[in-house]
């Protein structure tokens, strides 16, 4: 079973901040300049990059998946959707503590993201299919050898 399109665009979303921090650093001329946009205060950035982390390792886990079956590390899989829902649940907790920090002032930025994140927890609370694909990963793949044709 293949991950869903879905999931990769939760993982997207979660690692925003990677996403935004490469484009800073593939434009020579601006880059700061670019960065500043999106985080003016640096602090900010260092702690969405700490929370796109583990967003990231998912990634690296769904992409690396058949190294991981041939190494028989199946264990690994397990991690995905914890991995995932405390990425989303830091992000949730920024951005409340955000809110609360402008005094509950509507900002449509974080209006935006709460909604999002709200509608991430939620397909990873109930999405099938991402059950589903972990509960069949957790079986590693027999390799058969191949016979050299002669």
């Amino acid at each position: 079973m293949k991950p869903a399109v879905s999931l990769y665009i939760c993982i997207a979303f979660l690692s925003r901040s990677l996403l935004i921090l490469v484009g800073s650093v593939s434009v020579r001329e601006n880059g700061e300049q670019l960065l500043a946009l999106f985080y003016p205060d640096k602090q900010y950035l260092y702690i969405s990059l700490a929370i796109a982390f583990p967003a990231f390792l998912v990634l690296l886990l769904l992409g690396f998946r058949e190294k991981i079956w041939n190494a028989d590390r199946c264990w690994m899989f397990s991690c995905i959707k914890p991995l995932l829902i405390f990425s989303v649940l830091a992000d949730l907790g920024l951005h409340i503590m955000l809110a609360s920090m402008k005094y509950w002032q509507f900002s449509w930025v974080i209006a935006v993201t709460l909604l999002l994140d709200s509608l991430i927890v939620y397909f990873l609370v109930k999405d099938k299919h991402t059950q589903l694909m972990l509960k069949d990963w957790k079986k590693s793949i027999p390799t058969t050898p191949v016979k050299p044709m002669i």
